[in-house]
């Protein structure tokens, strides 16, 4: 059995993953290598939203979300349900994307088997060089990057970051992915109406909160910097509000009294959300990939998190850390609350990717494979 007989394996797990992945599962479909997509369900509804409009098929799915499941559960379940097909399929590359449990479980799982399948890390590099911020994400990248074979940083600090950790083979800056993603559904991005939600362009805030680490207290100061934010500047608020109670109850709690200003609104598919990140004046969020998505369409990001393991975007000016501290969000955001027209005028590219990541991930894996044939 040569390379090109076993399996090239793509799992995803959340909404991200799949974003990021589509454009790299497509590449190595398109040239006829012999793949299988495997989904793990961590976050189901919105994997499944999002893949409406990729439309991947997923020929394994492991089904693992529980209501409410922590931690544990998501890695007995992985860990539990993965063994047999890891055992059972011949394997040349196993792709897993990002930071996500999901990712990390997996590589794991895959060590364990010791069937000496390679493991590539799409999206590999990014640190905020503390362990509890973003939880568990920044622990989880830097296992993998010490389980990973091959290594596609986005960007060369990112690249910097494993040469720093003594990681320095099969390293490969490519961009990020989520780029070409984008790129690839402009025209879709362009026609979604969002005249039911009376929005105007570059009228409006987007929020999107969800991370972990923000529950509690620091959940309560974000909601109640929104809500000041929409007060004192008088402007309409956009919040898709995650389906997780830890950020549903406190949105609800703290901003249901605001229905003039503030639309909580339910989870939306990823186009909708696309054209939100365009036509917004701003967004607050304690995500990682609307950080790298905002910059294509010239929107700043508000980072209601302490630190940022995507630097290049502050460094162009696209992104600001406004912490999560209420105080510090509403002078963050209201003293920059015009910067989407100084962004517009500068014309400056995306800072992490040009569009052609994930053909250059192919490139490198099939002149891997075709080498080792």
């Amino acid at each position: 059995m040569n390379n090109l007989d076993k399996y090239f394996v793509f799992v995803v797990g959340t909404r991200p993953e799949l974003i990021k992945m589509a454009p790299v599962i497509k590449q190595f479909k398109n040239n006829h290598f012999k793949t299988l997509v495997l989904s793990t369900s961590q976050h189901k509804e919105l994997l499944y939203m999002a893949n409406k409009v990729f439309n991947i098929e997923f020929d394994i799915d492991l089904d693992i979300m529980q209501p409410n499941q922590d931690l544990f559960d998501i890695s007995i379940n992985v860990l539990s349900k993965i063994k047999d097909f890891l055992n059972n399929n011949d394997i040349e590359f196993l792709f897993i994307q990002g930071d996500t449990s999901t990712a990390f479980l997996v590589a794991l799982a895959a060590f364990y088997i010791n069937k000496n399948i390679k493991i590539a890390h799409v999206e590999a590099g990014l640190r905020s060089f503390d362990k509890y911020q973003p939880f568990p994400e920044e622990i989880n990248r830097k296992l993998i990057s010490h389980i990973a074979d091959y290594h596609f940083a986005p960007t060369t600090l990112s690249a910097q970051n494993l040469y720093n950790e003594g990681i320095k083979q099969n390293v490969f800056i490519t961009g990020n992915t989520v780029v070409d993603a984008l790129i690839s559904i402009q025209d879709k991005i362009n026609n979604v109406d969002l005249s039911k939600y009376n929005v105007k362009e570059n009228e409006f805030i987007l929020v999107e909160v969800h991370r972990r680490e923000s529950f509690g207290q620091p959940m309560i100061d974000i909601m109640e910097a929104i809500k000041e934010i929409a007060i004192k500047a008088n402007v309409k608020i956009i919040f898709p509000v995650h389906y997780n109670p830890n950020v549903r109850n406190v949105a609800f709690k703290v901003l249901s009294e605001l229905k003039e200003l503030v639309y909580l609104i339910e989870p939306v598919d990823y186009l909708t959300m696309l054209a939100f990140i365009k036509n917004a004046k701003l967004i607050i969020t304690d995500s990682g990939g609307i950080q790298e998505e905002a910059p294509t369409f010239k929107t700043p990001v508000f980072v209601v998190r302490n630190v940022t393991e995507r630097p290049e975007g502050i460094k162009e000016g696209f992104i600001f850390i406004a912490s999560n501290n209420k105080n510090k969000i509403v002078n963050t955001v209201l003293q920059n609350f015009n910067k989407k027209q100084e962004l517009i005028k500068s014309n400056k590219p995306n800072p992490y990717g040009d569009g052609l990541a994930s053909k250059r991930i192919f490139d490198i894996i099939s002149k891997s494979v075709f080498l080792s044939s």
